[in-house]
């Protein structure tokens, strides 16, 4: 039997729905209020007392004492799970996160007047929150050579059991060929992910830029010499566990392939993202 010694997890950024009336804190007031509220009040965490980043300064954000980790990116709140090496644990984790959120509106009288939406669209502005998957890989494969031509056909097919599904479309879909063979676009009433229409194109480094499937951003947490995270920001947030551990779990068992020497052949796709 083949021990596993992956770790892996996920970053959901949530979209948060305000109360109708204004007074009473607008979409990135309450992400603020929430995030105080758990560490603060509730204590469930320690707040950051110095600069990560350039763009998280000290009060932003924090480490949860169940391992995850909460903060404000660019206005919405966003919940990372705790590195782990079990599909269990990172189910357990992800609805922890779910369930400090919602205990925190229930404790600061916003039960009903405000939400936290964990879906991936703004039906109103268009937005996209992320739902970032993170897995350790080994760095003895050619990331350029093998990863990347292995996974881009998994992760486009992916969707098809790990789509969060979707009403209506963002913007005009490619739907086929006239007879003169110019491309015709289209309007959808159903995509089964919602994250689809936002990814630009196939690999990508700098996440603000260019939504890509695969990002080719290197920012190990071990030993830089063995390993390389692995950075996707493709798939969509899933409520239900099932959806989440299938998505995970899977990728992982790819990557298991690729690293024993089973990747870097097969299908080719014409147009991942197009397609």
């Amino acid at each position: 039997m083949i021990q596993r010694k992956r770790i892996f997890g996920i970053e959901t950024e949530y979209g948060c729905l305000p109360p109708k009336d204004r007074a009473m804190g607008t979409s990135d007031s309450i992400a603020a209020r929430v995030k105080d509220f758990v560490f603060h009040r509730n204590r469930y965490g320690i707040i950051d007392v110095h600069y990560r980043d350039w763009e998280e300064p000290p009060g932003n954000g924090g480490f949860l004492f169940n391992a995850g980790r909460m903060y404000i990116d660019m206005g919405h709140l966003e919940y990372s799970t705790p590195e782990c090496q079990s599909i269990f644990d990172l189910v357990a984790y992800d609805k922890g996160g779910e369930r400090i959120l919602q205990s925190a509106l229930e404790r600061l009288g916003l039960k009903g007047k405000a939400a936290f939406i964990k879906n991936n669209i703004d039906y109103v502005t268009g937005s996209t929150f992320g739902c970032h998957e993170n897995y350790l890989l080994k760095r003895h494969v050619s990331f350029m050579k093998v990863v990347i031509p292995s996974l881009l056909p998994f992760l486009v097919t992916r969707q098809i059991f790990a789509g969060a599904g979707r009403i209506g479309v963002h913007k005009s879909r490619f739907i086929g060929y006239e007879e003169d063979g110019e491309p015709m676009l289209g309007k959808v009433n159903f995509q089964i992910s919602q994250r689809a229409d936002h990814v630009v194109t196939e690999i990508y480094q700098w996440i603000q830029f260019s939504r890509a499937i695969i990002n080719t951003r290197d920012e190990p947490l071990a030993d830089h010499t063995k390993y390389r995270r692995l950075h996707l920001l493709v798939g969509d947030s899933n409520m239900s566990e099932y959806a989440t551990a299938l998505k995970v779990g899977t990728t992982s068992l790819v990557l298991d392939m690729i690293e024993e020497g089973g990747g870097g052949g097969g299908i080719v796709l014409g147009g991942p993202v197009r397609g």
